[in-house]
């Protein structure tokens, strides 16, 4: 409730600022002159990252067990989720919760653990982007700071995450003797679990599956700085590092605050940071309200299609290995 409290008083705080001194003229001139072919691109370049994510979610979840559809459709329950209760990684529970009791034998365990090691690319991505903006372009300090801090933050997680997976056995043994002293229930419930937690994490040691993860993470990057750009061009405003910067900022700080679809803060977010490229408050704030557009409304749209075709059974929907052998168990004692 707290934090619920909090984002509004944040929202209330973002809308105010914006909403002071803006030049309601340049707003309304440039939603007037907006070349909608190109907020159409960039409206499918953000419906192209679901199949992305899709693709590569399933290689970490384990493409064999896992269908393309039933990946993608998780990852747009979690979206979905996350516009209306973006507190707790509720999206993120949720697709894994999806995942784990429909589609996945190994469960939710190990789909939450598979979630982990697809924050870590994202993680990794949004360093390696924030130090080549660095690198190439006089950024804030403010910007630089957090960059480097993220980084060392990354690195150090990466280190540990490394280590554990290098030293499985050795900490299993040892949580294992910790467990002794519990009733033997307890234990076996937790190391199935951690079991399970483990194989989703050690999909990093296995070549096809770490490469194929950092292959779609670069194509999913890479189509987000697009569709950026795309929408910034429609404004006329055509600066890929402009469309970058936007991409990282929003990336760092949407994620920070709990408000149901952004509101307001997405926006803040736009204007502060396309003033690094002397872009005009009013201009940038048209460009925050149709860019949250487009990366809203695609997942909403592709969502409720999937939905439609599923309830109309054009779409199969695909069932747990425990529910599938009970289902050929009735079949054959019918």
């Amino acid at each position: 409730m707290l934090r619920w409290a909090l984002g509004l008083g944040i929202m209330s705080l973002a809308v105010a600022i914006l909403i002071r001194g803006l030049d309601w003229d340049v707003l309304v001139a440039a939603l007037r002159e907006v070349s909608y072919g190109w907020i159409a691109v960039g409206a499918v370049a953000i419906g192209a990252t679901v199949v992305t994510r899709g693709l590569r979610w399933r290689l970490l979840l384990s493409e064999r067990t896992v269908g393309f559809w039933p990946a993608v459709s998780a990852i747009l329950v979690g979206q979905v989720v996350s516009m209306g209760l973006p507190v707790a990684r509720s999206g993120d529970v949720a697709r894994a919760v999806w995942i784990g009791r429909r589609e996945h034998s190994s469960g939710v365990v190990h789909a939450i653990g598979s979630i982990v090691v697809e924050k870590v690319y994202d993680l990794l991505a949004l360093c390696a982007t924030g130090l080549i903006l660095v690198m190439i372009i006089p950024l804030p300090v403010w910007f630089v700071q957090s960059t480097w801090g993220l980084f060392t933050i990354v690195v150090a997680g990466v280190g540990v995450l490394y280590f554990g997976l290098h030293w499985q056995e050795p900490l299993l043994g040892f949580i294992d003797r910790i467990l002794a002293r519990f009733p033997e229930q307890l234990g076996l419930l937790v190391n199935t679990q951690l079991g399970r937690l483990m194989e989703a994490l050690n999909t990093t040691r296995q070549a096809r599956a770490s490469i194929g993860a950092g292959l779609w993470t670069v194509a999913t990057w890479l189509l987000g700085g697009v569709a950026n750009w795309l929408v910034m061009r429609a404004f006329g405003v055509a600066s890929m590092p402009a469309a970058v910067f936007l991409l990282v900022t929003l990336m760092l700080g949407s994620s920070a605050v709990p408000i149901p679809g952004r509101v307001g803060v997405f926006e803040g977010i736009a204007v502060v940071s396309l003033a690094q490229f002397d872009v005009e408050p009013g201009l940038a704030l048209a460009i925050g309200l149709v860019l949250h557009l487009v990366v809203m409304g695609p997942p909403l749209v592709l969502a409720a299609l999937l939905a439609g075709g599923h309830a109309l059974g054009w779409l199969p929907v695909q069932v747990s290995a425990d529910e599938a052998a009970l289902q050929r168990a009735t079949d054959r004692s019918g």
